[in-house]
């Protein structure tokens, strides 16, 4: 049973784990701040141990370009924890019984 909810999950944890935001799906608004969300979004799943994505001390922006820096904060924090609900998911259906 428990191989079986394996080849069942895997694909789908393949594609969320391997998706970056696509520019296209990114929130409205101005060029930088979706720069931003983009570069934070990469940051953010690289902080939560996302296998595509190397290990990295994450440095946060300066204030002073603020569309940008409000939109890495934005997807740093929204990519940190989508990875991590993928890594609860995973345990609870593929841990210990």
């Amino acid at each position: 049973m428990r191989g079986l909810r394996w080849l069942l999950f895997a694909p789908l944890l393949g594609v969320l784990a391997a998706c970056t935001t696509p520019m296209f799906t990114m929130p409205p608004g101005p060029p930088d701040y979706r720069i931003g969300f983009s570069e934070g979004c990469d940051a953010g799943y690289a902080s939560a141990g996302s296998p595509f994505y190397e290990p990295t001390n994450v440095d946060e922006p300066t204030r002073s370009d603020e569309p940008y820096f409000s939109g890495w904060q934005a997807g740093y924090y929204r990519c940190l924890a989508n990875y991590q609900r993928i890594q609860r998911a995973t345990s609870v259906l593929l841990g210990p019984p």
